[in-house]
């Protein structure tokens, strides 16, 4: 448990500044695994996830999410993209617990991640249709998120002040 509450409170941040070194086949599939091992409504299950690690087409999915050549994802050498079916009972909270448990992995695997939002935009553009074709997403499914997963250029950065007083106990 110790190791949970250290990724919880220590070591998980939204980097933003990656080398160019790709991830092993290995942490790739830890990653991916703890995704598919997240709770989900009814067990449904009703995630597909692709995984992008080739520079130029990150590039140019970046290109069309901002529409310049400002990359939304921090030089990652991999993109993990959501997707949920349309008609799942709780698409959005599936796929966002399968991408929690992703970013705790890749802690666990001594990489980083950063929850990158803009490219739902991309994938769900009737005009990308062909993208996500090409991607091997299944019919009938939408993009919920993305993740950029690497190894952080810099030095670790400590989190943030959190609010405080956000909760209420009932007893």
């Amino acid at each position: 448990m110790n190791d949970l509450k250290k990724a919880i409170f220590e070591t998980r941040r939204s980097v933003r500044l990656y080398k160019a070194e790709q991830i092993t086949n290995d942490d790739l599939h830890t990653i991916l695994a703890a995704g598919t091992m997240a709770a989900s409504a009814m067990n449904e299950q009703a995630w597909f996830f692709t995984v992008i690690q080739k520079k130029d087409v990150i590039e140019e999915i970046g290109r069309l999410a901002t529409g310049n050549e400002d990359s939304p994802y921090y030089n990652a050498p991999t993109l993990i993209v959501c997707f949920a079916k349309k008609d799942a009972i709780a698409p959005v909270e599936d796929c966002t617990l399968a991408m929690a448990n992703m970013m705790y992995a890749a802690v666990a695997c001594d990489l980083s991640t950063c929850w990158i939002h803009c490219t739902k935009q991309v994938f769900n553009d009737p005009q990308y249709a062909g993208l996500k074709k090409a991607c091997g997403v299944p019919e009938g499914y939408t993009c919920i998120g993305s993740l950029v997963v690497g190894y952080q250029e810099g030095e670790h950065i400590p989190a943030k002040p959190r609010h405080q007083n956000v909760f209420s106990v009932i007893r």
